[in-house]
């Protein structure tokens, strides 16, 4: 290929089906371009353990470009099974923010990674009926590990994430106290983005992590890491549109949330994949 571009997908709500799974055929598909030297990766929210599983049918080589998981938080060689890169909270902010939600009922999950690299995700309380789902979706589908604790000083290793699944008004209230702590600080120390569930209308997502985190950031990597002349990303929600502010073209499944159709360049109608493979024949790049 003469033009070195990056295809950068999101998965949830993107390229993945409705149930959470990748379409056997796109993974065939998106195996059949890789061999002929199309660089396609995956900028994700979710963690290691999730993509592992979802991403099973997939082949990663020494070639293949890594991955971004958690919003940006890690850049991972699938094929090493490295990760490259990785943001992580200060010992401090993580239990300022802690304190700060506490003492609100505020309960959100807790991800930390020990010297090892292995992640483990902490909760103090599971207060709703949507963070024990997603809890126990984990634990059963894709072996997750999970501990409770009951004070941060029994948080083992780094902490890196946080992620609150909660009510709309919830999740804006949350948001709420970290725009007021931002306003007290000379240097934001931290980022978030928050977003309606892919497959519950009624339950939100917020997400914290260090300011050096974002799909921004992944793009950023991994465009200096592969060398690319030009990164097309695809996505369909509100945390995709850091990763959108980055990326050379920009394009939006049709479900998209409308904030992120209106900054796309493209709408990709018939998928991700088909997308991608249809750019490249016109092109006559494969």
């Amino acid at each position: 290929m003469s033009e070195r571009i990056l295809f950068l997908s999101d998965l949830d709500g993107t390229l993945l089906q409705p149930d959470a799974t990748l379409d056997p055929d796109d993974a065939r598909r998106i195996n059949a371009l890789t061999e002929r030297g199309a660089m396609i990766s995956y900028a994700t929210a979710r963690t290691i353990q999730s993509v592992r599983h979802i991403l099973a049918d997939i082949r990663f080589t020494a070639s293949t470009p890594p991955i971004s998981l958690m919003n940006g938080v890690f850049i991972r060689d699938m094929a090493r099974g490295a990760y490259l890169d990785c943001a992580a909270f200060s010992r401090e902010t993580a239990e300022q923010l802690l304190s700060i939600f506490s003492c609100r009922s505020l309960h959100p999950f807790v991800y930390a990674v020990d010297d090892a690299g292995k992640l483990m995700t902490y909760y103090r309380e599971i207060p709703n009926s949507a963070m024990k789902a997603f809890m126990d979706e984990r634990v059963t589908r894709y072996h997750k590990p999970f501990r409770r604790f009951s004070d941060p000083s029994e948080i083992s290793g780094t902490m890196v994430y946080f992620c609150l699944i909660a009510s709309m008004q919830e999740v804006n209230y949350a948001v709420r106290l970290l725009e007021d702590r931002l306003r007290h600080m000379e240097v934001p120390d931290i980022r978030f983005t928050y977003y309606r569930d892919h497959y519950d209308e009624h339950v939100w997502y917020l997400e914290i992590f260090d300011c050096r985190a974002s799909k921004q950031h992944a793009v950023d990597f991994l465009r200096s890491y592969t060398g690319a002349d030009r990164v097309i990303c695809f996505g369909d929600n509100l945390n995709d549109l850091p990763m959108f502010e980055a990326s050379d073209f920009r394009v939006a499944v049709k479900n998209a949330n409308p904030a992120l159709i209106a900054q796309a360049d493209e709408i990709a109608v018939d998928g991700v994949v088909t997308w991608i493979e249809t750019y490249l024949k016109f092109r006559n790049l494969i």
